[in-house]
């Protein structure tokens, strides 16, 4: 349980924020770059989680100052 609390603290830095952005959107492109050839329909949901989730550490990273 300790570790999970220490991931989340960190990941409210902005270091953290900056760091899951940049891996959800590199995920994001590969996955989606993957779903583009094969058509499968999980993999464009999973390109769309991690889009948003990569969008929302964008965000939350120009917020925190």
């Amino acid at each position: 349980m300790n570790i999970v609390k220490a991931f989340d603290n960190w990941h409210k830095t902005r270091r953290g924020y900056a760091t899951m952005a940049t891996i959800e959107l590199a995920l994001a492109y590969l996955i989606g770059s993957r779903a583009l050839d094969t058509g499968s329909w999980w993999q464009y949901g999973f390109t769309l989680l991690l889009l948003i989730g990569g969008i929302q550490n964008v965000i939350q990273f120009i917020r925190k100052k």
